[in-house]
Order: structure tokens, then sequence, then C-alpha cells
């Protein structure tokens, strides 16, 4: 088994390693890489959906997507689940028709009252060229900044909320609207959060979900959004990683944020992905 740094602070890379969920300190071995490097990518593992529900499951409690039954369902808002029996899979699937759409900074399902710890992404089919995705240590980025500014961001709490990102989904339903807005209401969040398993500080906003900055004005408001969001732009808190068909990925989804990279029009591309459960934060 090799294991190569893939970015200075964030990211490395597992060859040779079968994942199996029955090997004795499976967990203990892949938690231990995520907690240190912040997203962990294992190499040709070609799982059936039924393994893959399995490895997921070793790691943690495997969520739902939020939107999943019959009368939550609304065009360009609802997950696509492949497998009926398997419903903790989400289908990012993108072709000629369906293009990419997740060429934002991002952190998944942060506007939800307990945002995932992490998710595993994996590769199920490839264009021939492009369709990279970046990730950004945001631990890194916090601790990057002057004392006086981290003071300023420090009590700070932000506001997250799912219809910046989905509005034009309902359009032509005002209740729809309404309805998913009393089940998902927008959530407050710290802009600096402390990692409730490894106690590092770190900015948890950005720009998809990050609406507004309680208690200042909408202009303060924008000011400080604008500078939390650019800073994981910065490469020297990222790390790009090149797919492979079969390839798994895990990132910690509090401490990173990361961008798809939709530079291959009009190529097929497949992913499937499960989050897992996090736990409440202050």
């Amino acid at each position: 088994m090799a294991r190569t740094r893939l970015g200075t602070h964030i990211g490395v890379v597992v060859d040779d390693y079968k994942m199996d969920p029955a090997e004795p300190g499976f967990r203990d071995f892949v938690m231990e890489l995520l907690l240190q490097h912040k997203v962990v990518f294992f190499k040709s593992q070609h799982f059936s959906p039924a393994t893959f529900t399995e490895m997921v499951g070793q790691l943690g409690r495997k969520e739902v997507h939020p939107f999943r039954t019959a009368a939550d369902v609304i065009t360009g808002i609802s997950p696509f689940q492949p497998y009926p029996e398997y419903p903790e899979i989400t289908g990012i699937y993108h072709d000629e028709k369906v293009t990419g759409n997740l060429n934002s900074w991002h952190s998944d399902l942060n506007w939800r009252e307990i945002p995932p710890f992490a998710s595993v992404l994996r590769a199920v089919r490839i264009p021939p060229q492009g369709g990279d995705t970046v990730w950004a240590n945001m631990a890194k980025a916090y601790d990057s900044l002057s004392d006086s500014v981290k003071s300023e961001l420090d009590e700070l709490r932000v506001v997250h909320d799912w219809v910046q990102i989905y509005r034009s989904a309902f359009k032509d339903n005002e209740d729809a609207l309404r309805r998913m807005q009393e089940q998902f209401p927008a959530q407050s969040h710290p802009l600096v959060l402390t990692h409730p398993l490894t106690g590092e500080r770190l900015l948890f906003s950005n720009k998809v979900s990050g609406v507004r900055i309680e208690g200042v004005g909408d202009e303060e408001s924008r000011r400080i959004l604008d500078m939390v969001h650019r800073l994981a732009w910065r490469p020297e808190f990222q790390c790009r990683f090149q797919w492979d068909e079969g390839d798994v990925a895990i990132w910690d989804n509090l401490a990173t944020q990361h961008y798809a990279v939709s530079d291959y029009w009009p190529h097929v591309r497949k992913m499937e992905r499960i989050t897992l459960e996090g736990m409440p934060i202050k």
C-alpha cells in the first residue's frame, strides 16, 4: 500500500489497498487518514452499489438526502436516486443534455440543522478529459488570517439557506416553496466552527448556502462573507484530483469545501455519493 500527499495542506492518495468493510481496523484506518488529511482518495475500488453502501456504513451512519419522498419531488431540486433499493446513494450524472452545475465552491448540505460530517464519492464513469474535483482546507484558510480579523469573525454566526440554491425551481409554484421552507427552514451556524473531532478552528460558510451574517447590516454582511468565501479560491489551501473510474474519495465536509470542474461537455460523467450523519455544532 502506497500513500502519496496530493497537496501541501490537504489530500492523500492511497494506492494498492482494497477497501474491505470486514477488515478489522478498517474504520479506524480510514478515519485517521481523513482527520489528518481532510480528503482521502482510494484508487481502483470498483464497488457494486451494495458493497459501496456496506463500506460507507462501516464509517458512520448513512444519510438519505432530505428531499426524498414523492411529495418532495420538485423538478430541478430533488436528488437523483439511481437505485431504489439504496436510497442513500445520490447519483450525480451529467451528459450532453444535463450539463455540469456543481462548479461553485461549496460544502454538502450545510443548510441542514446538522450538516453531514463527511461525504463519500465514487467514480462510475469518467469523461475522456476533464471532470476533476478541487478541495480546499478551511482550517488552513482560517489560520492564514491575522489575529485582528480572527477576533472580528470568531463570535459571528451565518445563516445558511437552500432557497438561494434552488429558488428558480419554484418560479411557478410559490405554495411548494413555502411548504419546503417550512419543512427545511434556514439554519444559523457559527462562521468560525470548532471541529467536533479535531478541535481545529475553521471557516464554515460558502458562497452557495451562506446568505447573511446575523446581527449586522446588509453591506457589512456582504463584506465579511465575500472575504471569507474568497479564501477557498486560494491555491495554497487546495488539492486537485484527476479521477479514474473506480476511484473513491472521502472528505471531511465540515473542514473543507469542494468544486467540481465542469470542463467535459458534451461527455458523460457519472458519480455517486453517500453522506455520513454529522453531529450537533455550536
